[in-house]
């Protein structure tokens, strides 16, 4: 197997295990949150601090990859996983909860920008998006498994056993990125980041607004839905996991498909179509009668945020390879995942307010009116790249 396609492979496990432990903690969370007496409110927080790391942290992380090597990154990150992991077994209030999500979010934010950077230094514009897309799979692999996996453990071994078992798996994809990838060359690596202008790049900007309002809107299913499915159907933490994992098996074909879709007939007409699906399908879920029609709907929702988000991140590294200077993969995916990160901040803390006073029919209503809103604004920034690579204009 070619160096490539090995890296490609470790940079898929790497956000397959961070999606996994994201994963065990949808339905685990809630549930353990409950039983410890915590608010609906405390609960968001639980869940938005990770995004604060995120924030905080994505972009000195993606200088600092760019600059110094993207295989000492992930090695830092992978390890900082693996210890806050079993932090995460050992928490029982909520200081040492928010303390520890927090530090896994800082561990996490390597992931996300070091493995989406490495694929985008490997692949030319015309492989991206379906490259990008398999990787990507590897979160949608682990975010299936993932809620599964922690109801059944939590179900079966108590609280501790699915963190005990999302530790070892870290460790080992650790010892993946140690054996297989290679440092580049030091005289390879920019002497320094240009911010300012890839703060100017408006393609780099409006693909950033896209994650940020996907982010918004899994910020409001992550925390909120395992609520609602437990009053409205009495929903197990295994059921709920279940449910989840509807959304993940229609996302791990989306990714990789609409990704390589997005090389052949462009990136801006696949986002366009997913936002234009997502608004008419995520209100639906408030409307499904019963168990089987609701898990219809999240796989639809699977497909849709795919058709969204699939083609965001080669987008955005299309646009910094057509900038002049150096090509700075690590800090544009830093400014990538701040993005996420601040929807993901928005989401359970405006949702959860939201849906205390209106409730959740209107606030995925209103989320819907939101993405048709953004519509125009990503359409004029991102005009240039409606058609593929190989078809535009030099």
């Amino acid at each position: 197997m070619a160096y490539r396609s090995r890296a490609l492979l470790v940079v898929a496990l790497t956000i397959f295990v961070d999606a996994f432990i994201f994963g065990i903690i949808v339905p685990v969370l809630p549930i353990y949150s409950e039983g410890l007496g915590f608010s609906s409110f405390q609960l968001g927080v639980l869940f938005s601090v990770y995004s604060v790391a995120l924030l905080l942290l994505s972009i000195p992380i993606g200088i600092i990859s760019d600059r110094y090597g993207k295989k000492r990154v992930m090695v830092a990150g992978m390890s900082g996983l693996a210890i806050t992991t079993i932090c995460f077994a050992f928490s029982t209030t909520f200081i040492t909860l928010l303390t520890t999500r927090y530090l896994q979010g800082v561990a996490a934010a390597v992931t996300w920008v070091v493995g989406p950077a490495l694929v985008a230094d490997m692949y030319p514009p015309r492989e991206r998006g379906g490259k990008m897309g398999l990787a990507m799979a590897g979160n949608n692999f682990g975010f299936l498994v993932g809620p599964a996996v922690g109801g059944f453990l939590y179900d079966w071994g108590g609280y501790r056993a699915p963190f005990f078992t999302a530790a070892v798996i870290v460790v080992l994809v650790l010892v993946a990125i140690v054996l297989i990838i290679k440092e580049p060359a030091r005289d390879d690596l920019p002497e320094k980041t240009n911010l300012p202008m890839l703060l100017r790049n408006q393609t780099l900007l409006v693909s950033g607004g896209v994650i940020l309002v996907a982010s918004i809107g899994f910020g409001f299913i992550d925390p909120l839905l395992p609520g609602y499915l437990h009053g409205k159907f009495a929903a197990t933490p295994l059921i709920i996991g279940i449910m989840f994992g509807a959304i993940s098996a229609t996302s791990i074909i989306a990714q990789p498909l609409f990704g390589a879709l997005s090389d052949k007939l462009g990136r801006v007409p696949i986002i366009i179509s997913g936002m234009l699906l997502t608004a008419g399908v995520l209100p639906l879920l408030t409307f499904a009668p019963t168990i089987k029609t609701t898990m219809l709907v999240m796989g639809g929702i699977g497909i849709t945020f795919g058709l969204m988000t699939a083609p965001s991140a080669p987008l955005l590294a299309d646009a910094v390879s057509e900038q002049k200077g150096p090509t700075s993969y690590g800090a544009a995916f830093g400014l990538y995942n701040t993005a996420f990160s601040l929807g993901y901040i928005i989401g359970p803390l405006a949702g959860g307010a939201f849906v205390d006073v209106l409730g959740l029919r209107n606030l995925f209503g209103l989320y819907g009116i939101v993405l048709l809103g953004y519509l125009p604004v990503f359409l004029l920034g991102a005009r240039k790249f409606w058609q593929p690579e190989m078809r535009r204009s030099p």
